[in-house]
This record gives C-alpha cells, structure tokens and sequence, in this order.
C-alpha cells in the first residue's frame, strides 16, 4: 500500500505546504487528493512568492488585474485567494465527507507585515475570510504575542484558525488558551461552535538548525557536557513535538474542555510544519517519520512527500522515546541553552523569513504591474475624408453629455427615452465588465480543459447558433491548435450532409461536444444535443452523459434535461450578456481554450481594451467610441454597407462581425449592412454607400489588400484601419467592436440590446412543424413562375424562362440596395466558389453591395437586419431536396424537413416585411442546380435603378 495512503490508519492527516495555479490546474493537487489521501493544504508568503514571482502562470492575471488599476497588493490578494479558493473546491469532498476527522482545510496567511498587530491582523483575517467564501479555508495568523488575541477574537467570530509559527511550548500553551477561550467567547455570544477547526502549527527543522550548531561547538570541546551535548544534536526538535503532543493530551481533557466538547466543538490539533528535512546528516522523513500519532496534521513539503511515497514506513512513533525526550528538554539548560529564549529567537527570524521574500513578491508585482500599464492598444486609423467635420461634431457632442462615464454607468438614456427599452438596455450591458470576472474563472475553464485531455477525448464538436457559435469559428479559424489543444468543429446548422459529415469526421466515443444554447430553448442546438446524444448512447449505453458538456444561462430548462442525462460539465454563463455579446464568456472561452489558446491572455487583451474604452476612469481617447462614433455617423449619411477586409488568416472574423452590427443596429429601418467575403474590387465598382475596414497584423504585409485600399481612399470612400499585434489581439478587438456597436446604436437613438424581428421567422417555422407533425410535410404556397433544367425559381416578378426571371428580380435593384444570398445547402468548396461568382457577377453588373450566408446560421445573425432594417435588400434563397436525410431522435421530422421550414419561415417574414424575394429550388443535386442557375444568370442582362 501506499505509505502515504496507510498513514491514515494511524489516524495522521497529511497536508501538501505548497500551492500553485499549475497543480490546480494540471490535476497533480486532485490526483494526490484522489491516490495519495492528501487532507489539506497550506501555504505562505515564501510559497506564494516563488510561485507567482517565480513562473508564469500568473502573468496574464496580473496584466489583467494591473490594467484595472488595482495595486501591488491588491494583484496579490487576488491572485491568493483565487488559488485558496480552487484548492477549498477540490478538497471539498473531503471536508464533506462523514470520516473527515478535521480535515479538508487550505489555509491562507495574514500579511507577514502584519504580525506584531493585532487590530491589523484580525480586520484582514476577517477580510480574507469573507472574500474566500469557503467553509473549508482556514486564515493563518502567527503565534506572536500581538498575534494571540486575533486568534481568540476569529475563533469567536467562527472563523477557522491555523496558528502558525509555533517554535516553542509556552507558547503553544498560550495559544491553545487563545483557542479555547475564543470558543467560549462565541458559546456566551450564543453561536455555535461545531463548524469551528483550527490547528496548531509546530515549527520543527528549524529548532535543529539554530541549535544543532551550539552543541556541536560544546561537544567538540569534550569532557562530560560534550558528551551531553554530542547526544541531543538532533534530538531538540522530536522532543519539543513530542511533549507538545502531551500537553495537548493534558489540554483537553476535563471539565472545561468537555463543556465545550457537548457543545460540538473540535479539538485544536498539533500541526507539524517545517518538516522538510534540511541537514544532510539527517533521514529526509526525520520529521515525518517519528512523529505519526493520532490526531495530528504533517504538513510537508513536495520533495518530501514524494519521498515518503516511495520509501516511507508508517507507524505511529510520536509516543516513544517519551523519557529521552523530557530528558533532553530539561537537561538542555545545563548546558547554558534557554530553549524559550532561543524559540522566541527563532519567532523573530521566522516572520522576517516570510517578511522577506513577501516583500520581494511585492517588488516582482509592482514590476509587472508597471509593465502592463505601459501596453497599448492597437490604433484604428481612419481615413474619413468630407465626413470628418460630421464625425469629429458628434465626437464634441458625446464629449459634451460625458458620453464615457454614462455608458460605464449603464445610463440607458444615452440610447432611448422610452422608459420601457431603457430596461431593456440595463438588463443587457452585463457583457461590460464580463471579462473582469472570467479572468477569476480562467483556472476553473483551464482545469476542465487538463480532465477533458487526461479523459481521453481526441476532438470536440461545438453546437450551437448564432452568438454561441461565432466567436468560437473565429478562434478555430485564427488561431492554430495550441500544444495542448484538441482539434474543433463546429455545428450551426441543420443541414443533415452537414451533420452526416461531423458524425462520419469524428471517433464518437472520444469526442466531448458541447451543446451552448443562451436561452436553453432553441431548437436547433438542443436537436444536434438529442441527435448526437442518441448516436453516443448506441456506443457507450448510460455512460453517454461523460461525452456532452452544456453551456447556458441559469435557471433554463435545458439545465434540468442535462443534469438528468448525466453531462459532464454545465457552465452557467450570465443573463444579463445577450448571445452576440458573449465572445469573452463561457460560449467563446470554453471552446477557445480546449483549442489550446491561452484564455487569459485573451482576457488580458480585452481589459486592456476595456481600460483604453474608459473602465477604469478617462485616459485620453477612447477607441470604442471613435469607432461606433464614425460608423453611426457614415451610416446616417448613407455609408451604411460596412466593408470588411481582412487577410485570408482571418477569413471567419466577418461571421462573428455580422451578427454583432446587423442583429444590434438593424432595426426600425436603420441599421449598419456587414459586407463580409466580398474580395476587393477597383472603385469604380462601389457605390457611395461604402465604409471599408480593414483588420490585419502589423507583421503581415497583405499588399494586394493595402493598394486597393489606398485607392478607395484617394476615390473618396472612407477607409479605416486596425492593425493586431498576433491573433491575441482579437480579445481586444472584439471588445472595441462591442463597444463601437453599442456607440453606433446611440447614434441612431436605438436600444442595441434587442431583436424584435427575429422571433417572426421562429413563429413562421414553429407553426410550418405543426403542420409537419399534423400532416407529415410542409405546405407548399405557389408555383414556381418558371422551372428550367430541374431549377424551380419562386418570385414575385415573372418571366418567361429562367434569364428572364433572374432579370427581372434584380431590375428592381436601385443604387443603395444589396443582394443576400442565403443559402440553405451544404456548405463546401465547390459551393463556396459558386456563390462568390454569383456575388461578383451581380457586383460588376449592379455596382450594390453582396453578402452571404448558410443558412440557418444566419437567421440568428443578420437576420434581424434583413427584416427590421432599412428594405433595400434584395434577397435570393437557395434550397435542395434532401435525399440523404437525417431523423431527428423524438420527433417525428427529420434534420432536412426542420431546415426545409426554417427556410420557407424566413422567407415568408421577409415577404411580411415587403423584402423583394427570390428561391431558387435547386433539386437534388445542389451544386450542379447552382451551375444551372448562374449559367442562366449569364445570359441575362442585368442593370440598376438610379435612387
């Protein structure tokens, strides 16, 4: 058995005196909880100086917490209690559990400044107290004279005490005095006592090197005190625990002791700290070994522990040698050593040994801290030509109203007088300050990431829509996967070729998908969930559970559906951050970090986006203000068609921009158009309702982009300009674009926080699947005006074979006016390049702005824009027979029928809105049906309305 497992039969806890993120988060603190019966964890100023001054784990916290303007200090509470905080989670199983015997505890000490204070000591243990928020956290407090009554004073306010810094018996007398008087204190008070812990920590190695020295130098001058002398080296600090151990037997026992004991409370253990060996003459378990006894604590170091496991041999020897002991600790003063004297020698040296290197953790922080206040955020440059004077006017007039302290204080007037939507709005900024609170739940994501790894999962499928969905696309696109990463796919869509391709791409039984639906009501992910969940189940029965991870707000009911079919993880994310708001939340983090991507730094980068944005008090320019300032304005004087342009290493950035601005600023017929995937063009071929901004790396040149760029400009267009540092910088950039988007909506006097027209394309499908449960397939409304070469065309306008439909559907086009392209159909390569030669045809001949999407992705994206947004769209909707159907496990439809009404439901709420519309059934060949459409689409003649 393992010596570090069988110690527990003596009825001795062993407790690890070390902590650090990494052990948290790599699962070395839980294996040796789970493998070697690990009780408990201590730590100091020493072991948090080395781990946090002395690695990296911590570096991204403290940017990000330097960023906020918190102090030296205030990084470093933080950071402790955060990691005190994750190792109480971990042991709290074993704090739980009916057999704890006292166990369970982490401990966190006071400021080593502190330890001659007594009111400074007990104001910050009772502070450190409420801030871990864990029952099973004990707050260290030295055992100085000045330390005493802080010890009695939280043992009466029921906090759990590990007194530290024990050297010698007097004094543990005083302070198992300090303790039973505390319980006292709160028994008078009329508060309980039974939840109380606290131990006393015995410091060992220490007493033998201080005075090992002095009987060595007496033993080597001979005679009868040298031989006395020669056989107590080594031996002072066994004896000193050894009758400390006896005179906690003495202690509590008695009338006063079981007065308290009926009452519940717990004995006041002996802990034996510094029991790492640090002679060379000595056995490395000197202080482990000979001190197993009942009802004790050995806190100790990770090279002994390990040491232990390999050669240690339990027994319990603390009660031998009793008489050798006591000799040694009253002969010692024959030979003119005052054991109480040199103890309190050894308090001194021993709060100005943590004293030290606090101090030296402080100096580390400051540097670092100063390091991150120097960062700075990429500059946007824009190149605004005639609008400037626009701009720069309602740049004075926000300036004017301190647009910047209103929107960090939620003020919804900013957006809308209307008492009811400025509800709306408070109730959705929560995504300002996310970030702040996932740099706390970096360690708990990291930690998930090391158990999915550890549990053998080869891949991870996201499934989701929309906001759930985007920023992870985005991440996976831009980032390659990370050392410790897993390959990701995401599903946002319910074509069943695109299902069918994820199942038959992934090893089901070792891939973990994630269900992320906000609301945890929306059809499409909880379908994928109850479909890939199924085709699990087959493979690995009741255990299928083990593979799902849920991602959604609390309270939905999709929380009670996954804790019943046994998912691994549910994340709980935050209400008040609506979906496309949530890229820095759990939705975009979780998968990010299961890429490899180091989250934290993400986190950094977006605060100090948040900083530059004015969170932490005015600092010159604020670049999302600039951005949404610019954007608003160009839109209102009709520059409303938002270019994107971005190197091909950030090709999906667009996906994640496009629901941002269409689903937040389309609505009450205004609205920003992103154009995202239209490849640059001459200028010739643009209209005056363009914006282009370019998004790139300062080390990547994209000359080809940079020219054409430069034309526009010189055209007139107006043209803006961000420059990342490496893909990191998109923590950074997604939080401008939210700030930009929220100022872009102010602009125009509109509540961005919410989408009144998507639900009426929801409404059109749930009742389409009624009528799919009632009659078995989806009602069909007209005829199609032509169909041609098995291509079926539906519109409003007529035509006498398929050129002179498509002809007539875009002569209705004006200057202003864009074309979307929706395509219900499998998305690949071959259809890719299809559809962009679909868009660059109507662009040379039209001179209108061309977007595209997959559908249903984009019903949760720029939907709203296409029915709640100015109606200068023209919309052409591509469907397909689905002769490899999926069935959806529970329901009566397939996949194929589900996305079949989806499409037909949009496409009546746009026709409800008066959207000009066209679909084109395409048969059961999807890519040869596109070429037969745009062949026809050739030989018309195609050309503009003036406005």
């Amino acid at each position: 058995m393992n010596p570090l497992v069988a110690i527990r039969q003596f009825d001795q806890s062993i407790w690890l005196d070390f902590i650090r993120r990494k052990i948290l988060i790599n699962g070395e603190l839980q294996r040796r909880i789970t493998d070697e019966a690990l009780r408990g964890v201590t730590s100091n100023p020493a072991i948090f100086e080395k781990a946090i001054g002395g690695s990296d784990d911590y570096d991204a916290a403290i940017e990000s917490l330097a960023l906020q303007n918190k102090s030296a200090d205030e990084i470093y509470t933080e950071l402790a209690i955060a990691d005190v905080q994750h190792a109480c989670d971990l042991f709290r199983p074993v704090y739980d559990s009916h057999d704890n015997s006292g166990d369970g505890y982490v401990s966190l000490e006071v400021s080593p400044a502190l330890v001659n204070d007594t009111e400074g000591t007990i104001e910050e243990g009772i502070r450190f107290w409420k801030a871990v928020d864990r029952p099973n956290v004990m707050i260290k407090v030295p055992a100085t004279l000045e330390g005493l009554p802080a010890i009695r004073r939280l043992i009466a306010e029921g906090i759990n005490v590990n007194v530290t810094l024990i050297f010698g018996l007097e004094r543990y007398k005083l302070v198992a005095e300090a303790y039973l008087s505390g319980l006292e204190d709160r028994v008078k008070a009329g508060q309980p006592i039974d939840k109380i812990a606290s131990v006393a920590s015995f410091f060992l190695s220490r007493i033998d090197v201080l005075i090992d020295p002095m009987l060595e130098k007496i033993a080597a001058e001979g005679g009868e005190k040298g031989e006395l002398a020669q056989s107590m080296v080594g031996e002072v600090a066994l004896a000193s625990a050894k009758q400390a151990y006896q005179i906690y037997k003495e202690i509590f026992v008695g009338p006063r002791w079981e007065a308290l004991q009926a009452k519940g409370a717990n004995t006041q253990r002996l802990l034996w700290a510094s029991t790492g060996n640090k002679n060379p003459k000595y056995d490395d378990l000197k202080y482990i070994t000979n001190l197993i006894g009942p009802r004790t604590v050995n806190t100790v170091p990770v090279e002994t522990l390990d040491i232990f496991r390999e050669k240690g041999q339990p027994a319990d020897h603390l009660e031998e040698g009793l008489e050798k002991a006591q000799e040694v600790l009253r002969r010692l003063p024959e030979l003119g050593l005052n054991l109480e004297e040199l103890t309190n020698h050894l308090e001194v040296d021993g709060a100005k040994k943590f004293n030290e290197p606090f101090g030296k953790l402080m100096e580390s922080l400051e540097k670092k801290r100063q390091k991150a206040l120097g960062i700075t955020v990429a500059p946007a440059t824009m190149q605004l030509g005639d609008f400037q004077a626009a701009i720069d006017a309602k740049t004075q007039e926000f300036n004017a109203k301190n647009f910047t302290e209103g929107f960090w204080q939620k003020d919804a007037t900013l957006w809308t007088q209307d008492a009811e939507a400025q509800q709306s709005v408070r109730s959705f900024m929560g995504w300002l300050r996310v970030a702040e609170t996932m740099v706390k739940a970096v360690p708990e994501i990291e930690q998930f990431v090391h158990e999915v790894k550890a549990a053998g999962f080869k891949h991870v499928v996201v499934m989701g829509m929309g906001g759930s969905t985007m920023a992870p696309i985005v991440f996976k696109e831009s980032f390659p996967m990370g050392e410790n990463g897993l390959p990701i796919s995401v599903l946002d869509t319910t074509d069943p070729g695109t299902v069918k391709q994820i199942e038959e791409s992934v090893p089901l039984a070792d891939t973990l998908f994630i269900v992320a639906s906000k609301s945890g009501t929306t059809a499409e992910p909880l379908a994928f969930g109850d479909y890939f969940y199924d085709r699990v189940k087959q493979i690995k029965g009741d255990k299928a559970g083990e593979n799902f991870v849920a991602i959604t707000d609390p309270g939905s009911k999709f929380v009670t559906s996954a804790t019943e079919q046994g998912y691994r993880r549910i994340f709980l994310n935050f209400p008040e951050v609506g979906g496309r708001f949530s890229a820095l939340t759990y939705f975009g983090l979780v998968p990010a970090a299961l890429h490899g991507i180091s989250i934290g730094e993400l986190l950094a980068r977006a605060i100090g986006m948040m900083r530059a944005c004015g969170a932490y008090g005015a600092g010159g320019q604020n670049p999302g203000l600039e951005l949404g300032t610019a954007l608003g304005v160009l839109a209102e004087q009709g520059r409303d068609k938002l270019t994107l342009v971005v190197p091909k290493s950030l090709s999906d950035l667009g996906l994640w921009l496009e629901q941002l601005l269409a689903e937040s600023t389309g609505k009450e017929g205004k609205g920003i158009l992103p154009v995202a995937g239209e490849p640059l063009g001459e200028p010739s071929l643009y209209g005056h309702d363009r914006v282009f901004v370019y998004v790139g790396y300062e080390n990547e040149a994209d000359e080809a982009n940079q020219t054409k760029l430069q034309q526009l400009a010189q055209d007139g267009h107006p043209v803006i300009t961000i420059l990342m540092k490496d893909a990191l910088d998109l923590g950074a950039e997604f939080y401008r674009w939210e700030v930009a988007t929220a100022v872009a909506s102010a602009v125009f006097g509109i509540n961005p926080f919410d989408q009144p027209n998507v639900q009426a394309a929801k409404t059109a499908t749930d009742r389409l699947m009624k009528v799919v449960e009632q009659d078995g397939q989806i009602p069909q409304k007209e005829a199609p005006k032509v169909t041609e070469n098995g291509v079926a065309y539906y519109t409003a306008v007529s035509g006498n074979d398929a050129a002179e439909v498509l002809q007539n559907f875009f002569a209705q086009a004006k200057s202003g006016d864009f074309l979307n392209v929706q395509a219900y159909l499998t998305e690949s390569p071959a259809m890719n390049e299809s559809l962009q030669q679909l868009r660059a045809q109507v662009q040379e001949q039209l001179h209108i702005a061309t977007t595209s999407g997959y559908g249903p992705r984009f019903l949760h994206s720029t939907g709203q824009y296409h029915k709640g947004g100015p109606n200068t769209g023209l919309f052409v909707q591509f469907t397909v027979d689905h002769p490899q159907d999926l069935p959806l496990p529970g329901r009566s439809y397939t996949f194929g029928t589900f996305k079949n009404a989806q499409a037909q439901g949009d496409l009546e709420a746009l026709q409800q809105n008066d959207r000009r519309t066209l679909r084109v059934h395409l048969g059961p060949d999807a890519e040869q049906g596109i070429k037969t459409m745009l062949a026809a689409l050739a030989t018309a003649s195609l050309s503009v309305q003036e406005a």
